[in-house]
């Protein structure tokens, strides 16, 4: 075994839920992408207690604790040199989970899968997107969870796909909406269990979007018909969740980043989760270069915030 690994998790962004009505006997069933960054880079090795430093230091330490003190782990010492942003639909703390979990099992051995680890720390048991980005990498479509399981599994991996190595994505993270998703985050589960039933006429349009357009379009590597059909499936599910978010995106900003990378040539444009993160692809690095400045002077008057251009992640996790 070794005496110390460095584990390297990409990060993911959402596109959406095809099944929030239940009927069929499961419920949500997530759509998203893996990307090349940010990501998360930590360095783990064997140590009598448990410990991390570096940014996520807190968060990480009490993730290593509770996953040692429910598989009956020794202690773990953990650096992290790089992290995912926190609360903006990127998926960092699944991310986070998974590494060390992948740490424990490379330094003291087997005995556990990853699949136990997270159901030990209650994820992945909703949405299964940041297990498989981890796990697997690519376009990532999960079959929802059984609602008589709801909590016990996983969902299913139903179809995933590799995205051309070429494409790029354009990622862009405002700040001044970070307030108010955070009180959002907090009440995460509170909101969840108060929204209505989907109705079944938007589920069924959510599901065909993604079974005749989505999926089709990622398999053919066709961008624009990809993007097209991107846009039209989030945005019918922001049409679900308009009354919580008071409009179709998280906040005003978000929407008019969207029309703004319209403006730009963007063939659609999607935000992640409950934003205020927002995406498109462009198809090749010189476009979205382009695209990525005028993003950035675009924030720098409003509020701030942060551009990426990443690749697709069609190989998940990468341990050293």
């Amino acid at each position: 075994m070794p005496e110390r690994v460095l584990v390297s998790a990409p990060a993911h962004l959402h596109a959406g839920n095809m099944d929030l009505h239940g009927g069929l006997g499961r419920l949500y069933g997530t759509v998203g992408f893996t990307i090349s960054r940010p990501r998360l880079v930590l360095e783990a090795w064997r140590c009598s207690g448990t410990r991390a430093e570096g940014p996520d230091a807190e968060r990480a330490e009490e993730l290593a604790e509770r996953l040692g003190g429910r598989l009956g782990l020794p202690g773990l010492c953990v650096r992290i040199h790089e992290s995912i942003p926190r609360h903006v639909g990127m998926g960092s703390t699944t991310a986070l989970a998974l590494a060390l979990a992948r740490a424990y099992q490379l330094l003291y051995g087997g005995g556990f899968s990853l699949e136990d680890a997270a159901l030990a720390l209650g994820r992945s048991t909703v949405s299964a997107l940041g297990f498989y980005s981890f796990t697997r990498g690519g376009m990532v479509v999960d079959g929802g969870f059984r609602l008589e399981e709801r909590g016990r599994s996983i969902p299913p991996l139903i179809a995933r796909y590799e995205l051309p190595a070429g494409w790029r994505f354009v990622v862009a993270v405002p700040r001044e909406p970070l307030p108010a998703i955070l009180e959002v985050k907090e009440r995460e589960d509170e909101i969840l269990d108060a929204m209505p039933i989907m109705s079944e006429e938007m589920a069924m349009k959510a599901s065909r979007i993604v079974l005749m357009k989505l999926m089709p379009a990622a398999a053919e590597a066709r961008l624009r018909e990809l993007l097209e059909a991107l846009e039209e499936f989030n945005s019918l599910l922001g049409e679900y969740w308009a009354a919580r978010q008071k409009g179709r995106y998280c906040c005003p900003l978000v929407e008019e980043g969207i029309r703004l990378l319209h403006r730009l040539g963007a063939a659609g444009a999607a935000q992640s989760s409950w934003g205020p993160t927002f995406y498109t692809i462009a198809p090749s690095l010189s476009e979205a270069l382009r695209i990525a400045a005028e993003l950035e002077k675009w924030l720098s008057s409003h509020g701030g915030g942060s551009v990426y251009i990443a690749g697709p992640d069609n190989q998940g996790a990468r341990v050293l």
